[in-house]
């Protein structure tokens, strides 16, 4: 019992110092978050055009991928027609229409690719407070964003071209 006595007091002595020192560590880290919140929005305000900007990018983006769903449905429903049909069309002709816009694809892949890591780079420039290199590779952005959206476009004329062919 008078082990026991001792053990108990040091115990509860370093416990109470580290409940303590946990909890001053926690303070600091969330003065510390709020401080970086509030600087994060202070330099959005720099790109509030950009942003604006690039939301509007997005939309017309969507406008035309739903137009492209909308092509690739009607494009379905004539595969399954001829199916049923069991038309045997001449397949080369159409062959390269595919292949084109194959090359459509993997060109749209490469932008998102380039889009993707021009974004990460502009978010880093960001967080080292280096206003300059993240207004540059959020122009970089815009203009990538610009390219998808073309690309979307040329796809959405190719999958034109094949509806016709197929009507």
């Amino acid at each position: 019992m008078k082990k026991l006595m001792p053990l108990a007091l040091a115990f509860s002595v370093l416990t109470s110092g580290v409940v303590t020192v946990s909890a001053a560590q926690a303070e600091n880290v969330q003065t510390v978050k709020e401080k970086k919140g509030y600087r994060h929005f202070r330099n959005m305000e720099i790109f509030e055009d950009q942003v604006h900007r690039a939301n509007a990018l997005k939309v017309e983006q969507l406008e035309i991928q739903k137009q492209i769903v909308q092509q690739k449905d009607k494009l379905f429903d004539i595969h399954v027609k001829a199916t049923e049909n069991e038309k045997q069309e001449n397949r080369d002709e159409k062959k390269v229409n595919w292949q084109s816009m194959k090359k459509i694809h993997q060109e749209l892949r490469a932008l998102h690719k380039e889009a993707h890591e021009t974004k990460k780079s502009m978010h880093e420039a960001m967080k080292a407070d280096n206003e300059k290199l993240a207004l540059e590779k959020m122009n970089q952005w815009l203009s990538i964003n610009e390219k998808i959206n073309s690309k979307l476009v040329e796809k959405s004329a190719k999958l034109d071209e094949i509806l016709a062919q197929y009507k």
